[in-house]
């Protein structure tokens, strides 16, 4: 048997021993110990995750705390249609692939505002502060009739932390561990009944280990950030709420340029909102916002040359929600959003405007819930898009679940790929894609299961330097996640099977995992709670080079101290496998992480 069938066996047998606990955990009556997650993300409209008509997974803080993640990428590698590259750790570029899609075709959102680069069109997910993160909605699957454009594979939304009644709540921490890291943080909130605060700040620094061997340089890489969040809300006497949400990440990180000398990156990562929302009347709510994104990074080499690429993205948003009848909603709106570029190079245009409007229908029929949304986008660039999706789901029990959707979506050209002097390409299209997806879903009282098979197939890729619109893809897969509690035991899971070809070359998509799988264990033992984390993931390409696959085993372990002070502490990759995500670029070995944290009730 080879090496890829063995993985791909074993793989799946972990998987299904996920599934066949789940039944042996649930009890017999219809009721729930524990309330299903609210998301927004899908739909932009509050419901329940066993509600929803979407592919969605949920990681909200409690579980941040259990998993003591470095960075964001710890939380999201290995869950359901999800894998991440990274060209090394602590601050290194990060790439996300969402069901097999290109990087640049998930959508990041922070408290609503869009983030990824207008110049470079992925999100920078190095530069998320695990520490300032309250939960992370993923919605896999399109999502351009909801949001516009790039969420051809989906959208991840991070939610900063909010405040609640009461009077101001304090809590600090601070850490060390391997390669000499340090982090420390602090945060206050509260609130009234009319009012609501949260303010934190963290910092995080490493030295980091030598990312790339072929340079020649053996120094190590460090990564340091400074993060800042905040939200706030305010009801008014006639019932309306004014709000604002505000996210900041600067610092710096460290790579080995191909001269053999370390370069570094100055880099700001920032994210406001605010505005005003409420009841028009009884059955119309409405919501005005406006919003600012930055993404700044300005490298610099040894011999002292310098080039940046920054975006500057602001927007304004209108959205009404109509309800009527039993649980029927008719959503509308619109966003007009200016995008401003600023870089080294001489560029042709440097800002650009999209002007979009969208309506959405939900209908609950009973036992049948139909969805739909339909979205027109006219971008001074390169024109106007009209996407839509249509999805429909049964209960065919109290607790199991049908769905399945069609969804179109687009990816729109960088001011890169545009207008890069000498190589931009200002004719090119959008890449567009249609995608389909079946899926089921049970929950019980002590677990959940859901599962989903889906194909997209996208059109006019760019490719090539200079860009044009070449290359088609088709990807098929199917994921499955899981989950269980029972008495002091918590289980979770996903794996996830693609099945991804380049339709002009015959080749996989690089950098692409055929199969991955994650498994989630935590006890509690009193007042010890331990954990681990085991990630398999399957071999890859890369640059036309074979990325071999790999396992990991981390561990984690917390003591409470008293009811506000915890110690915790991880062994990652505990094994000290050699390993890499993208070719030539190391990843840690065995490290150590301890930290200290106080919580006021």
């Amino acid at each position: 048997m080879s090496s890829n069938t063995t993985s791909r066996v074993a793989a799946g047998v972990a998987a299904g021993l996920i599934v066949s606990s789940v039944p042996a955990m649930a009890d017999t009556d219809g009721e729930s110990a524990q309330l299903a997650p609210l998301v927004v993300t899908p739909t932009r409209m509050t419901q329940t995750v066993d509600e929803s008509l979407s592919s969605v997974s949920v990681i909200d803080r409690d579980e941040i705390d259990r998993q003591q993640p470095r960075q964001v990428s710890d939380l999201l590698q290995g869950r359901a249609g999800t894998s991440l590259t990274t060209n090394g750790p602590f601050g290194k570029n990060t790439s996300l692939f969402m069901r097999g899609t290109n990087p640049d075709h998930t959508l990041l959102l922070v408290d609503g505002v869009p983030m990824n680069s207008a110049t470079l069109g992925g999100a920078a997910w190095q530069y998320l502060p695990p520490a300032e993160i309250d939960r992370i909605e993923v919605v896999r699957g399109p999502r351009t009739s909801v949001y516009g454009a790039d969420a051809i594979g989906g959208v991840v939304q991070i939610f900063t932390r909010e405040g609640e009644e009461g009077p101001p709540r304090f809590r600090a921490f601070g850490g060390a561990g391997s390669f000499n890291t340090h982090e420390f943080g602090v945060g206050v909130s509260g609130g009234t009944a009319a009012s609501r605060y949260a303010l934190s700040a963290s910092h995080y620094e490493t030295d980091g280990i030598n990312v790339l061997d072929e340079t020649g340089d053996e120094d190590p890489d460090g990564f340091e950030n400074t993060s800042f969040s905040g939200r706030f809300s305010h009801r008014l006497n006639g019932g309306a709420e004014l709000f604002a949400t505000g996210m900041r990440s600067q610092g710096e990180t460290e790579f080995d340029a191909n001269d053999g000398e370390e370069d570094w990156t100055d880099h700001v990562f920032q994210a406001l909102r605010g505005g005003v929302r409420g009841d028009l009347t009884d059955r119309w709510f409405s919501e005005l916002a406006v919003s600012q994104a930055k993404d700044e990074q300005d490298t610099f080499d040894s011999s002292g040359g310098e080039y940046w690429y920054y975006t500057e993205r602001h927007e304004v948003s209108w959205r009404n929600e109509l309800y009527w009848g039993a649980g029927h909603v008719w959503a509308f709106g619109g966003d007009w959003r200016d995008e401003e570029v600023d870089t080294a190079e001489d560029y042709d245009e440097t800002s650009r405007y999209n002007a979009g409007a969208y309506t959405q229908l939900e209908l609950d029929l009973s036992r049948h819930d139909l969805g739909s949304s339909l979205r027109y986008d006219d971008n001074e660039a390169y024109g106007d898009n009209v996407t839509g999706q249509v999805a429909w789901g049964v209960d065919v029990t109290d607790r199991l679940r049908l769905r399945s959707s069609y969804g179109t979506a687009f990816k729109a050209p960088t001011f890169n790929d545009l207008y890069f002097p000498g190589f931009g390409n200002p004719d090119l299209e959008p890449e567009t894609s249609e995608s389909f997806e079946i899926g089921a879903r049970q929950a019980g009282r002590y677990s959940y299961w859901d599962l989903a098979v889906f194909q997209t197939d996208i059109d006019d890729l760019i490719s090539g330097w200079p860009p044009v619109n070449v290359n088609e893809a088709r990807i098929r897969g199917a994921e499955l996640e899981a989950g269980a509690h029972w008495q002091e035991w918590q289980i979770s899971g996903a794996f996830t099977y693609l099945d991804h070809e380049d339709r002009e070359t015959g080749d996989e998509l690089a950098r692409r995992p055929n199969e991955s799988l994650r498994l989630d264990l935590d006890r509690q033992l009193g007042d010890f709670s331990v954990g681990a984390t085991g990630i398999a993931r399957g071999r890859s390409f890369d640059r036309g080079e074979r990325v071999s696959g790999y396992g990991l085993l981390n561990l984690r372990t917390s003591y409470a101290i008293t009811p506000e002070w915890t110690l915790r502490g991880t062994l990652e990759n505990a094994l000290d496998k050699d390993y890499e995500t993208a070719d030539g670029y190391n990843q840690p070995g065995r490290a150590v992480f301890v930290s200290l944290h106080f919580n006021q009730h």
